[in-house]
């Protein structure tokens, strides 16, 4: 059973992170302040898809082609977090967005072929640690799975999280020698 569900939103080849998924400028404009989650989920895909923002559900899933997300901050991994996409999956992305987003427990997939696979609006199911992409009809596709470390992360929330409870656990197993 896939352990996520959701209706993908599908998007081309050679999305910029910073100047098609957000709009960086903006981002720059409040360089040194936290980021702002309402104003990141505002602008998430606002130049691609209008739409984006209004109809995007907590549990979707963004499809991207090749060179998905390429040059992109961390406020990327953010913005799509903080409109509550489950999870990416692009036909290629660069090893430095999966580690950002996955810090954010946001899990990004590798999987050639996802574009031609799903449709814009499909629900489809994602199963990080068997590495399965199933559609609703029973066709799958496949990628290599998440090592334990990385589900470990995604499972908590992100790195901080799961670094917070890693900590939790050292300091109860000490207080008990």
């Amino acid at each position: 059973m896939p352990e996520i569900r959701g209706k993908v939103w599908k998007f081309g080849d050679h999305i910029s992170g910073d100047d098609g998924i957000i709009d960086f400028e903006i981002v720059r404009a409040g360089f040194g302040k936290e980021p702002d989650e309402a104003a990141l989920r505002a602008m998430c895909f606002r130049r691609l898809r209008p739409e984006f923002a209004a109809n995007v559900r907590d549990g979707d899933i963004v499809v991207g082609g090749r060179n998905f997300a390429h040059h992109n901050h961390i406020e990327v991994s953010a913005a799509l977090k903080a409109s509550g996409i489950a999870a990416v999956i692009a036909d290629s992305c660069d090893s430095g967005f999966i580690r950002r987003a996955l810090n954010f427990g946001l899990p990004v997939i590798s999987c050639r072929g996802i574009t031609a696979f799903v449709e814009d609006n499909e629900v489809i199911g994602v199963d990080p640690a068997e590495g399965i992409i199933a559609r609703h009809d029973g066709e799958q596709l496949t990628f290599p799975p998440f090592s334990t470390r990385m589900l470990d992360i995604w499972r908590a929330g992100g790195i901080v999280p799961l670094l917070r409870e890693e900590l939790k656990m050292e300091v109860s197993d000490a207080d008990h020698r």
